[in-house]
């Protein structure tokens, strides 16, 4: 079976999901304007990426009718086919350096291969560094003549006035109930797919306005249950594969005051693989709609505040739940103040206040039994930072404590070299700061052979079997 958002991306303005996105783009082609630089900017999900290839397709055209592509001319098929030299499309959040910038102007400056014009699809720009976006600033102030850059971003205030004021901007939303029935009309016509009208408005109510959270939900629950789908099957999946935190249920443990049951949600859905962006919005929308029918409660417009302040740390922060945390932890004790707990680094690295466990200071020793207890707390601090030293501590074993520094026994060289790696070791040092608090070390030693384990949770953890699945999940990170 394809992929659904896939197969039914958008190929020509008419099939774009925003009627006033398809209308502005059609127009913007066929009046032949003279426009070299592009801002797309909207949510994750709206077509923002779609759009671009369709202008990168329609300015090439060898046979425009009415600001729509062919499809069928030499140039139009190269493109569809996503191996035309002269259509580069770069990730900001990758590639966000100057030197990155650099190079795309260089290329800017060759002429195109074959097509008419070398078309720049620059996705994320935001995430570009200040000195990235001066040299880009340059560029399209007096671009090439054969070139246009096409830039998108979710996050359009994060990029420097200099720049926008130099951009042709089409705003995407989110999509309305009636965009996204259209959408999902297609691929249930495309498929020939039953389903009852229930189940649609359930799946519509859960993509929150993104076309392809949309379609990748239904590929899911068509893959599931087939192709005769009841409104209770979709129920079931969203019950079953959402794990998502409602807003309402938080509201309650917010007025309860329930930390650590709070923490210990979004613990659980971060290593389900949550999109915590997306939650943090839903949260927001929620306690927005609430704080303008209730005006005077002081309590809502702070948590619309703190959701806000989140929404500013998780582009920085290394652990993608912490800023959800850390403003949860103030709202239900309004003790800590939220802008000690994370720093707007110019490395981009945060410290993290542990949540769950008191810090670790001067003279304080912790005891090996608790850390033998808390392992598991270790690993799932240090596996955001890199799965493969979450691999190798999986394992190995801590052993002893001695004053501040904790000994862990390890039972390959090869393991014991990688994770005294300083860069490995930093990442260690970090998951041990989260649990434990600043000011733990830790050295590796090589078991000369397997012993015995201290208690009977630890034997069960490292017993021979589950050895050996670390084993072979460390060789998965390293060789794929």
């Amino acid at each position: 079976m394809a992929v659904f958002h896939l197969k039914y991306r958008p190929t020509k303005t008419t099939d774009l999901d925003l009627p006033e996105v398809s209308e502005k783009i059609k127009k913007l082609i066929s009046e032949k304007s003279s426009f070299q630089a592009l801002l797309l900017a909207g949510p994750k999900g709206s077509g923002k990426t779609s759009a671009a290839r369709i202008l990168a397709k329609a300015v090439n055209c060898l046979d425009l009718v009415k600001g729509e592509a062919c499809g069928k001319c030499v140039n139009c098929r190269e493109i569809e086919k996503g191996n035309s030299l002269d259509i580069i499309e770069i990730d900001a959040a990758s590639n966000r350096g100057i030197d990155d910038v650099r190079a795309l102007k260089e290329n800017a400056y060759l002429v195109p291969v074959r097509l008419q014009k070398k078309v720049f699809i620059i996705d994320e720009v935001h995430m570009l560094t200040k000195e990235a976006f001066n040299a880009l600033l340059k560029l399209i102030e007096e671009p090439p003549e054969r070139t246009l850059f096409v830039l998108c971003t979710t996050d359009p205030q994060k990029i420097p006035e200099t720049v926008l004021s130099r951009l042709l901007r089409i705003n995407f939303r989110k999509g309305g109930a009636e965009d996204l029935e259209r959408s999902l009309d297609k691929v249930i016509k495309g498929e020939k797919i039953e389903i009852e009208a229930g189940a649609k408005k359930i799946i519509i109510d859960n993509s929150d306005g993104s076309f392809r959270n949309l379609q990748k939900s239904f590929n899911e629950i068509v893959l599931e249950y087939g192709k005769k789908i009841k409104k209770s099957q979709v129920e079931e999946y969203f019950a079953k594969n959402k794990g998502e935190y409602e807003a309402e249920e938080l509201e309650k443990d917010i007025a309860k005051g329930e930390t650590q049951k709070i923490i210990n949600r979004l613990e659980e859905m971060a290593a389900k693989g949550i999109d915590f962006g997306e939650l943090r919005l839903k949260w927001l929308n929620f306690f927005h709609q609430k704080m303008l029918a209730n005006l005077d409660d002081a309590r809502l417009k702070e948590i619309v505040e703190k959701l806000v302040m989140a929404g500013g740390w998780e582009k920085i922060s290394p652990i993608e739940q912490l800023p959800l945390e850390m403003v949860m932890i103030e709202i239900t004790n309004n003790q800590i103040p939220i802008s000690k707990q994370i720093t707007n680094h110019k490395k981009q690295i945060t410290k993290e206040e542990p949540v769950s466990a008191p810090p670790l200071r001067g003279s304080d020793v912790v005891k090996i039994e608790e850390i033998e207890n808390r392992w598991g707390e270790i690993l799932a601090a240090v596996k955001p930072f890199n799965h493969s030293v979450e691999a190798f501590l999986r394992a190995a074993r801590p052993q002893k404590m001695n004053k501040e520094e904790l000994v862990i026994e390890v039972f390959y060289k090869f393991h014991k070299d990688k994770l005294e790696e300083a860069k490995h070791r930093q990442i260690v040092e970090k998951g041990l700061d989260k649990v434990f608090g600043e000011g733990m070390s830790f050295r590796c030693v090589l078991a000369e052979k397997k012993q015995e384990t201290r208690d009977k949770k630890l034997e069960t953890r490292i017993e021979d079997k589950k050895e050996e699945k670390a084993i072979e999940d460390v060789a998965k990170e390293i060789f794929g």
